[in-house]
């Protein structure tokens, strides 16, 4: 994955603020689930993923979008069924703010497919699926998933326990991230980055928001 960008205006910001007690602070808050997907011979395949948006971004959506065409505050399904997949339509080579690890290694991931909208409780939720590539049998050596935004713009929950479809001899781990450590490691790393010039220069940072990622590991075979 290559290193996140942001204007260099807003690491100096967010920099001088971050290392006297401030937290960082994300703009968008999604919640996250997600599901492993295998196929009949047992390979993985796919991630099925689930974002639900906050609520003040939700309303964004709907107004940016004209997805609440009669003006009473609910989103029509037809528009939200328009919409779906708009939110993911980035350009390619993008990571998508989803990864996975097989033997320490990243595993290639589709664009999205299979895209899918809807409202309840103030919240739009989109669907969608990444395929892996290529396909394989996990067998004993573990497989790591994270859903985070590298320069932890977004910041990426998963209240609920991931799912596993196609398999019944596996099991998923969460390793929760040290979201204080995270904290005082993002203020460093801010601060150790030069922004001296041009305030609107765009500026390559590190991969940040994975120090806020919980970590899933989906285990196999685990008891052969």
């Amino acid at each position: 994955m290559t290193s996140p960008a942001l204007p260099a205006c807003l690491i100096a910001v967010a920099s001088a603020v971050v290392p006297f007690g401030a937290s960082a602070h994300p703009h968008i808050f999604i919640d996250t689930a997600f599901r492993f997907v295998f196929d009949e011979a047992g390979l993985l395949t796919a991630v099925a993923i689930d974002w639900t948006y906050d609520d003040f971004y939700s309303l964004l959506m709907i107004e940016e979008n004209e997805l609440d065409s009669d003006g009473d505050g609910t989103p029509e399904q037809d528009r939200l069924d328009a919409f779906a997949g708009h939110d993911v339509d980035w350009e390619a080579g993008y990571p998508g703010d989803f990864t996975v690890e097989w033997k320490g290694e990243a595993v290639p991931l589709s664009g999205p497919i299979e895209h899918e909208a809807h409202y309840d409780n103030g919240r739009i939720t989109t669907s969608h699926t990444r395929m892996l590539s290529p396909a394989f049998d996990p067998k004993a050596d573990s497989v790591v998933a994270r859903s985070y935004d590298p320069t932890y713009f977004v910041a990426y929950e998963v209240p609920t326990e991931p799912g596993i479809v196609g398999r019944d001899d596996c099991r998923i781990v969460r390793d929760a991230a040290d979201k204080a450590k995270a904290q005082q490691e993002y203020g460093d790393q801010l601060a150790a980055i030069d922004v001296t010039g041009d305030p609107f220069e765009v500026v390559e940072v590190p991969d940040i928001g994975v120090l806020f990622a919980d970590a899933f590991t989906l285990l196999c075979n685990a008891g052969s």
